[in-house]
């Protein structure tokens, strides 16, 4: 069995809708940290899903603001196993998204 570090997201910036920023490879992932930052002028919310292979999008933070020139560690998604074809979800227009982990093989 390998243990391999990686960046799950290395950064992306989000849209006012729901687009994919993690897809599990093979394997089994886990979630070690997360970031959200804003950089913009005003608060902006944040919803994060999960959606589990062949099932529907669950919301995992319905909403929550994060303030300008503010982060949020997203506490929710640390220690997250994901397994083949398991997406996480965001949306907040303008916030920058960084999500790293690790991938047993």
């Amino acid at each position: 069995m390998a243990v391999i570090a990686q960046n799950l997201q290395p950064g992306i910036t989000l849209v006012a809708t729901a687009e994919t920023i993690v897809t599990a490879g093979a394997g089994t992932n886990v979630i070690t940290s997360a970031v959200l930052t804003n950089p913009t002028a005003a608060a902006v919310s944040v919803t994060v899903q999960i959606k589990r292979s062949g099932g529907s999008a669950l919301d995992l933070v319905p909403s929550r603001a994060i303030q300008p020139n503010g982060t949020d560690l997203l506490p929710e998604l640390i220690g997250r196993v994901l397994g083949n074809g398991d997406q996480i979800l965001a949306l907040g227009a303008g916030l920058v998204c960084v999500v790293d982990g690790y991938s047993l093989s």
